[in-house]
């Protein structure tokens, strides 16, 4: 439909500019025979019977001409057909098609009457030349404009395509980036628990390890996920942190309901848990929650900072950078980060409710 409506409006465009060319054309003979109507010449120069028709005739002539030969430098020229040699082609057809038109175009000899140029004594008129000539000039102009805009629509569609594959390439180097650091924490968490004996754990482990599994590799196909669902991956990944660190870790998390179905991108809780177990002390005696709740148009992941004694664990930043990151290439918002120096608050702008 959209090309059929960009046919058709092209079309209706070659037809208005046809019509301006063929009245630019003929704005001299316009005035000639407004100053002869109004007795403005000398006697010599009557008013011929036939001047009403010539000044129709000419009209509707070069206002084919023109359309025609619009048609042959913007027919079928979209931005996947443009060549290198694709204009000098449509010119010269163009020229020759104008060579014709001369010998076809009518003309009025001193008495009145109108012939057509190959039927002419004479083959050569200077009115006509010229008004052959003007009209392939501007037509020519024209089609070389009109190939500049179609150049510059591809560039930007061209552009805009690139773009959009490397919002999704550089995408999928933050999840790849993420995804191994969790898998080898995962591995060594169960590693614990087999070193530890605790067999019937480590199956249980296992089985919840590969929920989180499924989650990450599901995720990978869409960029966005719900927040319900991210708590529900939440639930799984909690589950082998507080075997981990029995009763020393707590995930709170208090959302309302409203809130389960507003949408942020995929895989940006585990990371925010993940980097709090990392970075503070987990104790009996100082046991860390990490809490997750929900104010306005934000979902806000905080724990008490309680660094640890020997920071040779200290990290790079990279979880929290990835997660910035992705939500500035998927919803063009910025995450906030804020630490007191008593709690460590990560901002997370929630975007709309998904519709179904």
């Amino acid at each position: 439909m959209f090309r059929t409506k960009f046919k058709t409006g092209g079309v209706v465009i070659n037809v208005l500019i046809a019509v301006a060319i063929s009245l630019i054309v003929n704005f001299s003979y316009f005035v000639f025979m407004i100053l002869q109507r109004t007795a403005q010449l000398r006697p010599e120069h009557p008013v011929s019977e036939n001047s009403t028709a010539f000044a129709v005739l000419e009209v509707l002539f070069y206002m084919v001409v023109s359309f025609v030969l619009l048609t042959v430098f913007t027919h079928n020229l979209n931005e996947n057909k443009i060549r290198s040699h694709s204009f000098p082609k449509r010119l010269l057809a163009a020229i020759l098609l104008s060579v014709a038109v001369y010998f076809l175009a009518p003309y009025m000899n001193r008495v009145g009457d109108i012939h057509i140029m190959f039927t002419a004594k004479r083959l050569f008129n200077p009115m006509v030349l010229l008004k052959c000539s003007f009209t392939l000039v501007v037509v020519t102009l024209y089609g070389k404009i009109y190939e500049l805009i179609v150049l510059q629509q591809r560039m930007t569609v061209e552009n805009e395509r690139l773009k959009t594959e490397n919002l999704r390439s550089r995408y999928d180097v933050l999840i790849n980036q993420m995804n191994p650091h969790f898998f080898f924490n995962s591995l060594n968490s169960l590693a614990m628990l087999v070193r530890e004996n605790k067999n019937d754990d480590a199956l249980v482990y296992i089985d919840r390890l590969s929920d989180t599994f499924r989650y990450i590799i599901q995720s990978g196909k869409t960029s966005m996920t719900t927040l319900r669902d991210e708590m529900g991956f939440l639930d799984a990944y909690k589950y082998l942190l507080e075997l981990r660190y029995e009763g020393k870790l707590f995930i709170e998390a208090d959302i309302p309901e409203h809130y389960l179905d507003r949408t942020l991108p995929s895989l940006t809780l585990q990371p925010l848990v993940e980097n709090a177990v990392k970075h503070n002390t987990i104790t009996r005696t100082r046991p860390l929650t990490v809490t997750i709740s929900a104010s306005g148009d934000w979902l806000l992941v905080s724990n008490p900072l309680q660094p640890k004694i020997d920071d040779s664990e200290r990290g790079t930043g990279i979880g929290l950078k990835n997660i910035a990151s992705r939500y500035r290439l998927l919803t063009d918002k910025d995450v906030n980060i804020i630490d007191d120096g008593k709690t460590f608050t990560v901002r997370l702008p929630l975007g709309a409710v998904e519709s179904k």
